[in-house]
């Protein structure tokens, strides 16, 4: 099968996906270009429709074992036509359970046909001390390799079926920051820095379109996925979570995935 660019797309709130998204991407060896869909702005107004000759790597985190809810925009920005996809998920040490099937049967909702899939690790979101610094060097390498196999094996897999780990039905809904009856809902509400200058950074970045800014900053708790986003591009730094409990979640978090190390997992079709 003659192919001739590759594109990495992702949704990246913290960086981690972006990574390994575009490792795998240079992995295929192929020219290719970054397309940052992780804003709400960044998908208003974008579509994209790919041919058979492209190759797309497609990264999107994982919260609470799915794909983060309310960013049907993003899959609607994408359109394939036979197009070869490469499905990768970026989990925070735990698990990613149905997250990597999800996104395999999405992209084949619009009309891409996934050849390969992987789960990476990255930092988690809530804390430094689960999976501190991945992915790491050893894990884009793996993330190349991974996207050299895929094309590699592009006319195999394109042929075949791809087979990856997770459940459909899936077993769980995704994560909902409306959902009163999830852990740690409520408790990740962050705080206006003191010399906060109202410029709207963290509004502009917010992947949820959670955040309005004028003479306050306003954030809606029942769409925000506590990603803190905000928190790494405020400008100030002083940015931070300012409920009481959160530490406490976060301690017992610590205690269950700190001090082991998952490593990627790698599935290609045949």
């Amino acid at each position: 099968m003659d192919v001739i660019k590759v594109y990495a797309v992702y949704f990246s709130p913290t960086g981690a996906t972006e990574k390994a998204t575009i490792a795998a991407a240079k992995g295929t060896g192929l020219p290719g270009a970054k397309i940052d869909l992780t804003t709400w702005k960044s998908r208003a107004h974008y579509a994209r429709s790919f041919s058979q000759n492209e190759i797309v790597v497609v990264g999107m985190p994982v919260y609470g074992g799915r794909l983060p809810p309310r960013i049907d925009n993003f899959f609607t920005c994408l359109q394939g036509n036979g197009t070869p996809a490469i499905a990768l998920v970026m989990y925070g040490n735990r698990d990613y359970e149905d997250a990597l099937i999800e996104l395999k049967n999405r992209l084949e909702e619009r009309s891409f046909k996934v050849i390969a899939g992987a789960a990476f690790v990255g930092q988690h979101t809530f804390s430094a001390n689960i999976a501190g610094g991945r992915p790491d060097a050893q894990d884009l390498l793996l993330a190349k390799e991974f996207g050299r196999k895929a094309r590699e094996n592009l006319d195999k897999a394109y042929a075949g079926n791809l087979v990856v780990k997770g459940n459909y039905p899936y077993l769980k809904p995704p994560f909902d920051p409306a959902n009163i009856k999830d852990v740690y809902t409520g408790w990740a509400q962050v705080g206006t820095p003191a010399d906060c200058s109202f410029c709207g950074i963290c509004a502009e970045n917010c992947p949820w379109d959670a955040i309005t800014v004028d003479d306050k900053v306003v954030t809606n708790y029942s769409r925000c996925m506590r990603c803190f986003r905000c928190l790494k591009v405020c400008p100030s730094g002083d940015k931070k979570v300012i409920d009481p409990n959160f530490p406490v979640f976060v301690e017992r978090f610590e205690k269950r995935l700190a001090g082991r190390r998952c490593e990627p997992e790698m599935f290609f079709g045949e």
